[in-house]
């Protein structure tokens, strides 16, 4: 319900996204434009539902842990560190975003170094290959948005720089984002609850109220 159930979601939405675009890239830049678009804004809106259903589990494992605290502090002790660690805390949000974006970031940050380096003649050109390959698999469900305007991967552009250092946090920020909702989902949540238990107790007073009466037996 924490940091590792969003780098989850943020890592095989990515990567669906990945074999998509890989798929669609065979069938003509019109018809990858518009899978590539579609399956981007797909997977934003299923990492955002998947991050509010994790913001929502945590909110009752916060709840479950203040019912520990108020019970005594030798019910709040059986509570072991990995299930306090997925109690409800925006931090966690950030933690999320930030893990689920490390690796797309670094290898797009050492393509760019890399290439930099490769054009001032400082390096060979294997590493800067190799980096290119992979920061080109990570940013591929992003390459649509750009490619129109760019006949290859080879040159590193402003646009295609920018791309590399923010694709990555796209999709953990929208589970991030979804991961915030969560008090207000679990309030709603509680809210039902306790109408549905006034509902019932109504419910059992009308019960009460029309029950037939039982006539004793004349002696």
């Amino acid at each position: 319900m924490g940091v590792t159930s969003m780098w989850a979601t943020n890592a095989i939405a990515l990567a669906i996204l990945i074999g998509a675009n890989l798929a669609a890239s065979f069938a003509g830049e019109a018809l990858w434009l518009l899978i590539g678009v579609a399956g981007l804004l797909i997977m934003l809106y299923f990492c955002f539902k998947q991050g509010m259903a994790t913001g929502h589990g945590a909110c009752g494992i916060s709840g479950t842990v203040a019912r520990a605290r108020e019970a005594g502090e030798s019910v709040y002790a059986q509570l072991d560190k990995k299930y306090l660690s997925q109690a409800w805390c925006p931090l966690n949000a950030v933690k999320g975003l930030l893990v689920s974006a490390l690796i797309p970031y670094t290898v797009g940050a050492a393509f760019i170094i890399l290439d930099m380096l490769w054009r001032s003649g400082a390096i060979p050109e294997q590493p800067v290959i190799v980096a290119r390959v992979l920061a080109w698999l990570l940013s591929l469900p992003y390459w649509p948005l750009i490619m129109h305007w760019h006949e290859n991967f080879v040159t590193v552009t402003p646009a295609i720089a920018a791309m590399l250092l923010i694709s990555p946090f796209v999709l953990p920020a929208a589970t991030a984002l979804g991961y915030m909702q969560g008090p207000r989902l679990w309030a709603r949540t509680e809210d039902a609850m306790k109408q549905g238990r006034r509902r019932a107790k109504a419910r059992a007073r009308v019960g009460k109220k029309l029950a037939p009466r039982q006539q004793k037996p004349e002696i």
